[in-house]
């Protein structure tokens, strides 16, 4: 019924999409018109235009005629859709925290399997030989799952043929892109058995200019190969198998966070006058009076008396002797949040004014190369770093997909689909953004972090189709899905930094001396000792580190902690991980996941006009976790709750230690403690849930006409609960998600079938929005956790239209329109407000209310828009020219929408020339991408007090060009 365009009678690329046509060599070419594009967005064929859904499809036609190669290519064309590095988000739901044991909210399909991982099925081959992209908004309640609460993607490989073809692709341009890629398919036995050879090579230097001199970050390197097979011994009977072999290196970049944007609110270094801070040693405040101290290690108060700050005397030039103290003689002005009052302040004094934030890597390195690259607007020449070199990054992935589809009769079917995956991901990156070194004479610390994951999962789905009558259809499957993943990380100083290399001398800490006589605990103490305490044996630890072992109830969840000395780290390592000395904090994570699903989903047929879907699906998740963690930690024994140190405690140890001048100059900064005595710490905690739930769909279908559809849905979807597992929350759990969808859509045809019009209108009803914030601790403190508000609402506009103008040019247009906000109160911590540090002001009182905010991820309007122009050339063949503009706005990565985690808005001009013969075998682009090189924030990474408030972020690509070679042979023709 409805059509989608093409050229002639040759079909052309999906929804709103066409491919760039085919020009008729006759001088009249008949006239365009709109046909049927067959997709399987309710798992069996159909069209977008008669599929009650909001789609998106993208034909491999399109994908190859628009130059669509990534997933900034692709996020252009899909209306609400944001997709990050390793996320996607429609309509505003997606995934709201990264940490292990949480779960997408958007369901990603590769050849009918489910995968967790959108960021492997959006790279893969560099979207290279694919058949079909299908991606459908709004929740899936009955036949995709798990997971899919806001929508589902299809990533459809093509598959073998019976007739022999290939193809030979390659692209160049600026960064030394390369691409290559081939294709070979055909009959191994006529119509019985057929295969399909795939292989792809990519890979390009650098977009980011690193001023340290090291080699460019976001470089890219990516092999695959892939083969597919087709057996149909019989008309009723179709085995297909695809297996590929993946590999990919590179220099890690923005994909995580390795440019600053901004830190300290833009707040500048007093001393250097440069944008990043390199000149305080820690960036903890201590509220100060009028009084000037005689000296830096006299005249203090305490930091806490009671629970109350008592301001002290300040530092001046004439006090500390020389202008660059390393806590600045600034004197800085903020705002109690509770009383209003104004509240002058310093930075601590190192070594002598207890300091919970660590030190500041960036301490004494070269301000020249800490450039920041604000939050305003971006050209691709401003796009640098500073890093040590340290960002190698290196994945490796296997996987299978098969399906076995036997017809019965002419009435029913079965369908086993079959699913198994496993990669090894790992990457160092420079977690501080400096190139310090050893050969700073002043500080040198540098903090790499090393991480690696270890997944594997395997799916089973079995699906049957009943056409009972001409008017009734069902559908439905059952579902198993298991995975385990392992993750572990490692925080070190890849210089060495004897804070962390050496032993520390307790005779120097009375009467906090008591820590040294116990030994140094590791990554696995606390599990060892909390597994002999379930079970009531003896843990096999020595009697005095069992002595250091204690069980702590925590929100429901206890957990095992252990501490003994710290004797320094000359050399660990994490299993597949590098030889670190120097490590400070090191973790293993896993989960277990098993889950269940059965679905049903019938359509009735009322007459020509009127249909009604209904559908219902049951799930179960169960989900195992486990934490262990160890680190290095300061603040062992002192006066107040975490055992923080009074001044003059802390000046006696440092200076007993050698760190430290009786006057307060500092002697050796890689030695000096600003927290208590040190100590070594293991963690370990297990967790377990299970979730059930039952979601469904109803619809009804009116097709007055056969151009138009109108459709009104009723769609309830579900996310499992999780866990945020790394961080030991307090608050871990998360509540299972709920959603109930309302969506009034029209789909149809005007302009006497040169245009086709796709809308909807949708209202979500959003329960237990899961999110990743802090929150206080009942017994004092705060934690940073997984939580679930509970109530949110998303509304809004989708459209898109494609015109068929005249006989050579042809217009398209998406636009979306998306509000969201938490509709219930809820109140989180800001931990990462510049003008409210934590060293000043207890987080704890003031907690921020998130009602009414907008929800992270979701651009309130995106848009696009293209326009192409045919043009035949006779015998030479057809040339055809493609503009297309992308606009996207504004979007929150905080939900207290504040202007330091707001990511502007941003486009993309894009342009692209390409050349066919008239044998249409051969095609020739010259492309250009990011035209005017604008740079767009995909994402903000916000850091507390600790890092000086900085934010790091995620970028688009500067301006690519360059030039795309295709030969097609065979049936490819």
């Amino acid at each position: 019924m409805r059509r989608l365009w093409c050229w002639g009678q040759q079909p052309l690329a999906g929804v709103l999409f066409a491919a760039l046509p085919s020009i008729a060599l006759a001088d009249e070419p008949p006239p365009r018109q709109i046909e049927e594009i067959v997709i399987t967005a309710e798992r069996k064929e159909s069209t977008v235009s008669d599929t009650a859904i909001s789609i998106t499809a993208f034909t491999g036609q399109m994908l190859q005629d628009f130059g669509i190669r990534n997933q900034e290519d692709l996020q252009k064309y899909i209306p609400a859709t944001v997709i990050e590095p390793y996320s996607v988000s429609i309509r505003g739901i997606g995934t709201n925290y990264g940490a292990l044991g949480g779960d997408p909210g958007i369901a990603t399909y590769s050849n009918g399997v489910y995968s967790e991982y959108f960021g492997i099925a959006s790279t893969e081959n560099g979207l290279f030989d694919v058949q079909r992209i299908e991606v459908l908004r709004g929740p899936q309640g009955t036949l995709y799952g798990r997971n899919a609460i806001g929508g589902a993607i299809n990533f459809i490989d093509k598959a073998p043929t019976n007739e022999f073809e290939g193809e030979a692709h390659v692209v160049a341009g600026n960064y030394d892109l390369r691409e290559e890629d081939g294709v070979l398919s055909g009959p191994l036995i006529d119509d019985v058995l057929s295969a399909r050879l795939t292989g792809t090579k990519r890979t390009h230097d650098g977009y980011i200019d690193d001023k340290s001199g090291n080699q460019n970050p976001d470089n890219y390197g990516d092999e695959n190969y892939a083969l597919s097979l087709r057996w149909t011994p019989t008309d009723n009977f179709e085995l297909n198998t695809r297996g590929n072999e993946r590999s990919a290196r590179r220099r890690i970049g923005t994909a995580q966070g390795i440019v600053t944007l901004t830190e300290d609110a833009g707040t500048p270094d007093p001393v250097t006058g440069n944008p990043r801070n390199t000149s305080t040693f820690t960036f903890a405040y201590r509220p100060v009076d009028d009084t000037v101290c005689p000296t830096l290690t006299s005249g203090r108060t305490d930091e806490l008396v009671g629970q109350t700050r008592v301001a002290g005397c300040r530092i001046t030039t004439a006090t500390a002797g020389y202008q660059n103290q390393p806590g600045s003689t600034m004197v800085y002005t903020f705002t109690d949040p509770v009383t209003g009052q104004p509240v002058t302040a310093q930075r601590v004094t190192p070594g002598v004014d207890f300091s919970t934030t660590g030190n500041n890597a960036a301490f004494g390195t070269d301000p020249s190369r800490q450039h920041m690259l604000g939050l305003g607007s971006l050209k691709g020449p401003d796009v640098s770093t500073d890093t040590s070199g340290h960002q190698d990054e290196y994945f490796d992935h296997q996987a299978n997909s098969t399906d076995i589809r036997w017809t019965v009769n002419d009435q029913f079917s079965i369908k086993y689909i079959f699913g198994y995956a496993d990669f090894f991901y790992d990457w160092t990156t420079d977690n501080d953004l400096t190139s310090n070194t050893d050969a700073n004479t002043i500080y040198s610390g540098d903090v790499q972090f090393y991480l690696s994951q270890a997944t594997d999962y395997v799916s089973h789905e079995l699906q049957f189709f009943n056409d009972f009558t001409d008017k009734l259809s069902t559908t439905s499957g059952l579902f198993y899905y298991r995975a385990n993943t392992t993750q572990r990380g490692d925080f070190y100083d890849s210089n060495g930094n004897g804070i962390y290399t050496q032993n520390f001398d307790y005779s120097a800490a009375a009467p906090y001396d008591f820590i040294g006589f116990f030994p140094k605990v590791g990554l696995f103490t606390a599990k060892q000792s909390g597994l002999a305490r379930r079970h009531g044996v003896p843990s096999g630890l020595p009697p005095i580190t069992d002595a250091g072992c204690s069980q702590v109830p925590w929100n429901g969840d206890p957990f095992e902690y252990c501490f003994g000395a710290w004797e320094g780290d000359t050399g660990d390592r994490i299993p597949h991980g590098p030889k670190t000395p120097g490590t400070s904090t090191e973790y293993q994570t896993r989960t277990e996941r098993e889950a269940f699903a059965a679905y049903s989903q019938s359509v009735y047929s009322f007459n020509e006009h009127f249909a009604l879907t209904l559908g219902a699906r049951w799930a179960r998740d169960q989900l195992d976790g486990e934490e262990n963690a160890s680190d290095y930690s300061e603040g062992g024994g002192g006066q107040a709750l975490g055992g923080n140190m009074d001044a003059a405690a802390l000046t006696a140890m440092n200076i007993a230690i050698g760190a430290l001048a009786p006057d307060g100059t500092v002697l050796d900064y890689n030695q000096l403690r600003t927290n208590g005595v040190p100590k070594s710490e293991s963690y370990w905690r297990q967790m377990r849930r299970k979730d059930d739930a039952v979601t469904g769909r109803i619809n009804l279908d009116w097709t007055p006409n056969d151009q138009d559809l109108v459709y009104l849905s009723v769609t309830s979807g579900y996310r499992s609960g999780g866990f945020a597992l790394g961080f030991f929350s307090y608050d871990a759990r998360t509540k299972p998600e709920n959603i109930t969808s309302y969506e009034l859509g029209y789909k149809g045809e005007v302009l006497d079938g040169t245009m086709q019009i796709n809308s909807a209108l949708y209202y979500y009803d959003y329960k237990n929005v899961q999110t990743f914030a802090a929150s206080p601790v009942p017994f004092g403190g705060f934690s940073q956790g997984a939580f679930s508000v509970p109530s949110a609402e998303v509304d809004g506009l989708d459209m898109d239209m494609l015109w068929l103008f005249n006989q050579r040019i042809t217009l398209g247009a998406t636009f979306s329109y998306t509000h969201s906000e938490y509709t219930s109160n809820f109140y989180i911590i800001d931990v990462n407000n510049a003008q409210r540090p934590q060293s000043l002001f207890d987080p704890e009182t003031t907690p921020v209310n998130i009602k009414g905010n907008s929800m992270l991820h979701v651009p309130e309007m995106k848009a696009d828009t293209y326009a192409e122009y045919a043009y035949p050339l006779g015998n030479e063949g057809s040339v055809t020219f493609l503009a297309d503009y992308s606009w996207i706005d504004k979007v929150y990565f905080s939900e207290f929408v504040t202007s330091s985690d707001k990511a502007p808005a941003y486009s993309r001009v894009d342009l692209r020339a390409t050349w066919k013969s008239a044998a249409q075998n051969w095609t020739i682009a010259a492309f250009v991408d990011n035209l005017f090189d604008d740079i767009g924030i995909r994402s903000i990474n916000a850091d507390g007090e600790g890092a000086n408030f900085r934010r790091d972020g995620t970028l688009t690509e500067p301006r690519t060009y360059g030039l795309d070679v295709r030969y097609q042979f065979g049936a490819f023709k």
